[in-house]
């Protein structure tokens, strides 16, 4: 739609734009659609001006739709894998000019990198995507045996890796996740979800030179890849990835709408699939099974009560039972005891009442004599 700015008839040239700004109800300059809402395409969608409306250009969009805004997501299991191979120099030059267009002339010659997906899974290790070059460098992002995210920069190839964990917490947990990862330099900025942000230094600026591929799920090639990295590899990625973006490139869209395409290569099954809908399936379907264990544990909590119980009854029983013959023994040997002495003291007793009467016997003899004598004496 072009845009007229002065107007002759016969002869005598009227300027348009600035009648328009004296007429009530007419804007000038031709705004358009486009210019008239920067909120019309979404996620990178280029507006394209047309003479009735507009139309948004989705092709260097990670997502599809008339706007833009819908997920494109993808199913894997431990065998599937999306490689997208870059045309050199091509994606060099592209990531150049990617540069000068979106950064300030003071930082367009440094490294970038702008990486964003979502994912949803619950395999640990786990490869979700891997950058590898001509030149031996390579970036890789995984999920490590706790689940945790890592964040592994290759760009010098005679120093180890730098490794970044923006969180410790479990990743693999059947919940959308989203990953976005930019680099401008050294300056490393990694955000997962909504309120995850992190800010981390690499040892190196320098960019990734001669791109040869990007693979997401589970990588072939495995050279200079470091232990985990390969280990991570080797399992590949079983779950859902959505809406994968690298600078310019949306490889899981391409390889959804461009299957014959030289430029992406599909290993396994892949089945278009919807993230969203899965992480509830998958997050219904664990609740269920929590609470099923709950359940059980009752249950055999329940259980181990009801034994706890008829164990300290029988304990309680035989102290019981115990004591009453301990009890009844010392009553025993009381008795006995009280018995004994009872005895003793009715022997004693006998004995001074027989003491007593051989004194009285004895005494009576005496006082008998006495008498004999008197008699005798008279």
């Amino acid at each position: 739609m072009g845009c007229i700015r002065t107007l002759t008839v016969n002869g005598i040239c009227f300027d348009l734009e600035e009648r328009a700004k004296l007429t009530p109800g007419v804007t000038s300059g031709c705004p358009g659609y486009c210019s008239g809402s920067s909120s019309l395409c979404h996620n990178r969608g280029r507006c394209i001006e047309k003479s009735n409306g507009y139309v948004c250009d989705c092709s260097q969009s990670a997502y599809g739709g008339t706007t833009c805004d819908q997920e494109v997501s993808v199913s894997f299991d431990m065998e599937s894998s999306v490689t997208y191979t870059f045309q050199e120099p091509f994606s060099v030059m592209q990531n150049r000019s990617s540069q000068a267009s979106s950064v300030s002339t003071e930082s367009s010659s440094r490294a970038r990198e702008d990486v964003a997906f979502s994912f949803v899974t619950s395999q640990r290790p786990a490869m979700l995507l891997t950058v590898s070059t001509f030149s031996q460098q390579y970036i890789a992002v995984i999920l490590a045996k706790n689940g945790s995210l890592q964040i592994w920069y290759h760009l010098q190839t005679d120093r180890s890796p730098d490794v970044f964990s923006p969180v410790l917490t479990n990743l693999a947990d059947g919940r959308f996740h989203r990953i976005r990862i930019h680099r401008v330099g050294k300056n490393l900025y990694v955000q997962i979800d909504q309120d995850i942000h992190r800010k981390y230094t690499l040892s190196s600026d320098a960019e990734l030179i001669l791109i040869r591929s990007l693979t997401l799920g589970k990588v072939t090639r495995r050279e200079n890849l470091n232990e985990e990295v390969t280990h991570a590899a080797s399992k590949g990625f079983i779950g859902c990835l959505s809406s994968v973006q690298f600078n310019h490139v949306a490889p899981l869209k391409a390889a959804l709408t461009n299957r014959g395409s030289s430029l992406v290569t599909i290993r396994g099954p892949l089945v278009q699939s919807n993230c969203g809908a899965l992480a509830e399936s998958t997050s219904h379907t664990q609740q269920d099974q929590t609470v099923t264990a709950n359940k059980d544990k009752e249950q055999h909590g329940g259980g181990g009560t009801q034994k706890d119980l008829a164990v300290i009854a029988g304990v309680v029983t035989a102290v019981v039972f115990i004591a009453a013959c301990a009890l009844a023994v010392i009553s025993r040997l009381l008795y006995q005891q009280r018995r004994a002495r009872r005895s003793g003291g009715i022997k004693e007793e006998e004995n001074r009442h027989s003491m007593y009467t051989d004194y009285r016997t004895e005494l009576h003899l005496h006082t008998s004599v006495r008498e004999n004598m008197k008699e005798y004496y008279i």
